[in-house]
């Protein structure tokens, strides 16, 4: 494969862009995680179940095309279960569930020992994902547009 001139142009403008954000300052970046992102109302966070809600319909167990919801059956009811291993945070069986019984939560950020860790019965699924650490000194930063420079964190 040869390569034109427009082509080495377009490689040359793309390698002068790179350095030119790897040597901005301030940085274009936050800084994980010395600086949390404030997460924008209606962010897709990792989600939790509740109980009391669910009518055991299985539409968010057949919706999921991860397939990282599965139905446990507890008494006289099934109740979701999920593994965040599989769990792309698309949001279908949050949108599918007719009675709102299943929410996103502001954590998106949560990290796991062990594979088993992953997985959430309907009674860890109905506590929601616990709040990530969070180490003293963090700060949170808030994102802004700037006409220049594209996102700017506050």
């Amino acid at each position: 494969m040869r390569l034109g001139l427009p082509d080495i142009k377009a490689h040359v403008r793309a390698s002068e862009t790179a350095l030119k954000y790897l040597t901005a300052k301030p940085r274009i970046t936050v800084p994980y995680p010395e600086a949390l992102l404030e997460l924008p109302q209606g962010y897709r966070g990792m989600v939790k179940l509740n109980v009391e809600t669910c009518i055991s319909c299985t539409q968010c167990a057949r919706i999921c095309p991860s397939n990282a919801i599965k139905m446990h059956k507890r008494e006289r009811k099934r109740l979701p279960g999920i593994n965040y291993q599989r769990c792309i945070f698309c949001g279908f069986c949050v949108d599918i569930c007719p009675v709102i019984a299943l929410e996103f939560t502001d954590v998106h950020d949560l990290a796991f020992h062990t594979l088993p860790e992953h997985l959430f019965e309907p009674e860890g699924f109905a506590k929601g994902p616990p709040p990530p650490h969070v180490a003293r000194g963090t700060r949170k930063v808030r994102t802004e547009i700037d006409e220049v420079r594209g996102f700017k964190y506050e």
